[in-house]
């Protein structure tokens, strides 16, 4: 019994240091805060495992007290009184009753030791999990980032690509700018960045390339995502066969984000624009790169053989 309680006893006294969540830089995670926030699933059961076991060491510090003050009065009963057998027996009853508690204390806390041990065992392989994605994920950014200097470096340079883009100027010439001016451009800069973007988004899925514009337009200015607005400006000008236009965007475009998901059809539309402009040479190192970079995409497939 009193292996027992010593086990009990101890454990409450160390389990603290073992079961304590990692403490973030702004307390977030932090278990030992009089109020925990920022807590992960296992963290909150993890917090409110351990919040049972203090109440039941508690209650069993609580029993344990009962039971010596009863064990000390029955010590007393059978020294003062031997012929009182009445309430020894009573007493040795009540003490086969704490007796019971006190076992069935001591499985409760044993069983919320296991549970705790399980969940630091899920919190630490949930870790490891992350931190493996985590550095799964530097090792792909570090490979589109060598990629892209590839096609920078070996196929178009940005020097070549603005010198290609004057080239080509003199094509465009006579042609309409394709930035219409919107008769409701005020309201429009008015509207905060994420609706313009989900409007231009959508007049751009609908085919209505001059609202898409008006709208991607006021993003770039804002500097509201200019990579991607840039991107869309160039599908723009490209699907009015703008080619100039498309290529200046496109370029602007990669210089300011160059691991973006729509890298093979910029690069795609950038060659093609090239090949419409009278600049082959120029267009085949960039169908060159997509079948080297990008091998699995429907752009790199469709790309001719140079």
């Amino acid at each position: 019994m009193r292996f027992n309680f010593f086990k009990a006893t101890s454990f409450l006294w160390v389990a603290p240091f073992l079961f304590a969540a990692e403490v973030s830089v702004f307390e977030a995670g932090n278990l030992r805060s009089a109020t925990p926030y920022g807590l992960t699933q296992n963290e909150k059961l993890l917090l409110e495992k351990t919040q049972e076991m203090e109440k039941l060491s508690r209650d069993l510090a609580n029993v344990r007290n009962e039971f010596n003050t009863i064990k000390e009065q029955m010590e007393g009963v059978r020294s003062v009184l031997d012929g009182t057998n009445t309430r020894v027996g009573r007493s040795d009853g009540d003490m086969r009753v704490l007796e019971g508690k006190i076992t069935a204390l001591e499985s409760s806390l044993a069983q919320l030791t296991d549970q705790l041990l399980s969940l630091q065992a899920a919190q630490q392989e949930n870790k490891t999990i992350q931190e493996t994605n985590n550095e799964r994920l530097r090792v792909v950014l570090g490979e589109m980032s060598s990629l892209i200097d590839s096609i920078n470096n070996n196929y178009a340079s940005k020097s070549a690509l603005n010198a290609l883009v004057e080239r080509v100027d003199g094509m465009e010439s006579k042609k309409t700018p394709p930035a219409p001016v919107a008769s409701n451009s005020s309201a429009l800069e008015a509207k905060p960045g994420a609706e313009l973007m989900q409007e231009a988004l959508n007049f751009f899925d609908a085919g209505s390339l001059d609202e898409a514009w008006a709208r991607y337009d006021i993003l770039v200015k804002k500097n509201y995502m200019p990579a991607r607005s840039n991107y869309f400006l160039g599908e723009i000008a490209y699907k009015k066969q703008q080619w100039k236009t498309a290529i200046k965007h496109f370029k602007i475009s990669i210089d300011l984000y160059d691991k973006a998901d729509y890298i093979p059809r910029l690069l795609y539309h950038t060659a093609i624009s090239f090949d419409k402009s009278g600049e082959p040479a120029s267009a085949a190192p960039f169908y060159r790169a997509l079948k080297t970079n990008y091998p699995d995409s429907k752009e790199a497939q469709a790309s001719p053989n140079r």
